[in-house]
């Protein structure tokens, strides 16, 4: 298959698409790379033994890799945001389930799970038509199954139907509105509702009911929050992967006392901690916990990712890297940090930055760890010294290794910065029939092809006083930018053929006149 077949292939399947970006797991194969001692279209490191390549200058895994999808309207350096930014998010949950108006009936409490079922049994006529207007007792709904404006709290408890209101959607909201801060009334319906852990454990975990537990919690005083805690560690692995009651633990870790949300977390020691941090709902009580809490109560999550097995496992999941991303961050964030949790966590990533770089999701931890400042820098030269020098051309041409090495060269300091260059430009042998080097392998690559405009913009930011450079600095941007240019322009009318070299060729046409 030809350079021409690649480019008339087209975009992935939209199917497969997460935060923007068009997700293909990479193929074994490419899981580790190494350019030492693998030849990737005819070119060959210096460092490397020589080694016959396909005549026709692609590898197989070039070839078969999927396209990059176009990116309609982008300016020469607009990117997009697919290509290198880290999502700020997890992606976002399920929808609820459509129940199409039907309102949920009581709540069975006494079931063995203790969890939120809702009983259906006799809710549907049979023109499968909702034949109950409301799940609210007689006594407290009002033609529209709404909750009647009669009804006082006092009502509620008088007639024991508390839970009953808490299960369905208008008595929730109207148990929300009405809730008393303070006062005799609040006394008793916090006794009501902690006096049977089931029942309380159960709401937790109820649709409706959660949004009640955590008024609750919110408005809960010392003593209260003590019962609450005692509540929530009976069942804390099982409330954190529950959609619902993972709500309630993320909002008493950020409202109980720090000593209380504390043994809560702890509760999570000796859990299945990868389960927890790839769930789409236990992965928010873990960031909820590292973002709140004090690094003592949670540092056994540091010490868990110190084992390789473990850091990979939930930085190669769409959750999971959000976890270690925000570990990341909150280590790094003050000079009181215990810095030997860093080092620990970092120790582990860039032992096994190669294969992290080449996943869909782990790309991103890598990609954070270099766009960190401060301290993070020196992890950062590690990094790019360790694990893109050397391999810098089998990483531009993968589909998610090549996201850092955009953003490597983008936060590079400027020694580091020019050993990059000069290992693209010199650092690998052409190959000895068809003469392609480096560069013409990557202007040509369907993912390597936007390293190079990458190359383009930093000269040109260097060029146009955006990065502080001392003049001897400026005259070797102006020499990289040159060779670019040169290497573009003999081989324009190629170029232009693909939409990737048109868009190098348009980035190099659209510097002023003063740089060009």
């Amino acid at each position: 298959m030809d350079q021409q077949q690649l480019e008339r292939n087209g975009s992935p399947p939209q199917s497969n698409v997460i935060n923007g970006r068009f997700y293909d797991s990479p193929a074994t194969a490419l899981a580790l790379n190494d350019s030492a001692s693998v030849t990737y279209g005819g070119c060959f490191n210096k460092f490397s033994a020589y080694t016959p390549a396909r005549s026709n200058g692609f590898s197989s895994e070039c070839l078969s890799a999927p396209k990059h999808p176009s990116k309609l309207g982008a300016t020469p350096f607009g990117f997009g945001n697919f290509r290198t930014s880290t999502p700020a998010t997890t992606p976002r949950r399920q929808p609820r389930d459509n129940f199409d108006g039907v309102r949920l009936r009581l709540v069975d409490f006494n079931d063995t799970y203790g969890s939120s079922n809702t009983t259906f049994s006799n809710s549907f006529n049979s023109s499968g038509r909702n034949s109950s207007k409301s799940t609210l007792p007689v006594w407290a709904a009002d033609a529209q199954g709404c909750v009647s404006t009669t009804v006082t709290l006092q009502d509620v408890l008088d007639n024991q139907s508390l839970f009953e209101f808490a299960a369905d959607k208008n008595g929730c909201r109207f148990l929300q509105e009405q809730y008393p801060t303070e006062g005799s009334l609040h006394d008793e319906i916090f006794r009501k509702m902690v006096e049977d852990r089931t029942l309380f454990l159960s709401m937790c975990r109820n649709m409706f009911g959660n949004f009640f537990i955590q008024r609750i919690v919110e408005f809960s005083r010392t003593e209260e929050q003590e019962i609450v805690m005692e509540h929530l560690v009976t069942d804390m692995f099982a409330l954190c992967l529950d959609k619902s009651a993972c709500r309630v633990i993320q909002l008493a870790i950020q409202k109980l006392e720090v000593h209380l949300a504390s043994r809560l977390a702890t509760q999570l020691r000796d859990t299945d901690l990868v389960r927890l941090s790839i769930d789409q709902n236990g992965n928010h009580v873990i960031q909820k916990i590292i973002k709140t809490l004090p690094v003592s109560a949670w540092d056994f999550v540091v010490e868990f990712f110190s084992n390789d097995d473990n850091l990979i496992a939930v930085c190669q999941d769409k959750y999971g890297c959000r976890v270690v991303q925000s570990t990341i961050e909150k280590l790094s964030e003050s000079e009181t940090t215990d810095c030997a949790l860093l080092q620990q966590l970092m120790s582990g990533i860039t032992r096994n930055c190669t294969q992290l770089a080449s996943n869909e999701f782990a790309n991103y931890v890598v990609q954070h760890v270099v766009k960190c400042g401060g301290g993070m820098e020196t992890y950062r030269d590690i990094i790019i010294t360790k694990c893109l020098l050397r391999n810098l051309l089998s990483m531009s041409q993968e589909k998610y290794a090549s996201h850092v090495v955009e953003v490597a060269f983008s936060c590079a300091p400027y020694n580091l910065l020019c050993e990059m260059m000069e290992e693209i430009y010199e650092g690998y042998i052409p190959h000895p029939e068809t003469n392609r080097d480096a560069l013409d392998i990557l202007l040509f690559h369907q993912y390597g092809n936007y390293v190079i405009q990458q190359m383009i913009y930093i000269c040109y930011s260097a060029l146009r006083g955006e990065r502080f450079q001392e003049q001897r600095d400026i005259d070797l941007y102006s020499s990289w930018l040159e060779r670019i240019k040169e290497r573009v322009f003999r081989n324009s009318a190629r170029l232009e053929r693909f939409s990737s070299g048109k868009k190098i060729l348009e980035a190099l046409q659209s510097a002023p006149d003063s740089i060009i």
